[in-house]
């Protein structure tokens, strides 16, 4: 395999990060390529970001799938790592990456890792995400939807890494896309049929309940005392949101 076959461009998506991204570059500063997808940051994210000498997409706030589909075309690696800006990849799992890329198993050119979640550095066990599909060989996979990282597989399979990376979180406002108020505001003002849309349908309300029972009861959450609670009202405005934006785009249809 010819050297530049293993090239690896990282992608990070952020937003107003000052406190983390320093933590995150720092980590995989060796990458053969940095790009930033950035969500109009008004913090020090963008001055963070120059330092370590990666190339920036400035997106707007509605904008994610495009900008992250405009960085994996303009990507020189031929593999891309999908990375938050609050998380943190320790450099066992990168020279993991580094040697399997190498030599990739038949037909498995997308790799999933074990994620760990934590909250004012606590771990919070029950959030654990098993095989989070995180990086993948131009052309094997997609996302999912509009509104987030999540990536599906289009061919081949999945080569599950059992190592983990850190997740990290300052607060229960702290999403990974945009503050839920300011979100859902911003769909109403700009699209005035999506308020008929939530008053018909359930899932807008009913999806969050299963969610935050799902995380709390079923994944034992509730065992992490507040820190598990916290979490589970996470996810529970998390599930809004992105059903909220979802009922958004079907309405324009």
């Amino acid at each position: 395999m010819e050297e530049k076959d293993l090239k690896i461009t990282a992608i990070i998506k952020t937003h107003n990060c000052e406190d983390y991204l320093c933590n995150t570059l720092e980590a995989i500063k060796e990458l053969d390529e940095i790009i930033i997808v950035d969500e109009n940051s008004t913090d020090d994210t963008i001055e963070i970001a120059k330092e370590y000498k990666t190339k920036i997409i400035y997106i707007n706030k509605n904008e994610l799938s495009l900008g992250l589909n405009q960085a994996m075309d303009e990507a020189q690696g031929n593999w891309i790592f999908l990375l938050e800006d609050r998380e943190i990849i320790p450099q066992k799992l990168i020279s993991k990456i580094h040697s399997y890329i190498e030599n990739p198993k038949k037909n498995k050119f997308a790799l999933s890792f074990n994620q760990k979640y934590f909250y004012l550095n606590k771990e919070i066990k029950a959030a654990r995400k098993k095989n989070v599909l995180k990086l993948f060989k131009k052309g094997y996979c997609e996302l999912k939807n509009d509104f987030s990282l999540e990536l599906k597989l289009k061919k081949g399979k999945i080569q599950k890494i059992q190592d983990g990376f850190k997740k990290q979180s300052a607060c229960i406002l702290v999403f990974s896309r945009n503050d839920i108020t300011l979100s859902v505001n911003k769909i109403i003002e700009k699209n005035k049929n999506i308020i008929k849309s939530i008053n018909k349908s359930r899932s807008v309300f009913l999806k969050p309940i299963f969610s935050f029972i799902y995380w709390y009861i079923f994944k034992k959450a509730i065992f992490e005392g507040k820190f598990g609670f916290i979490y589970a009202i996470k996810k529970y405005f998390e599930k809004f949101l992105l059903e909220v934006m979802l009922l958004e785009k079907r309405s324009r249809k």
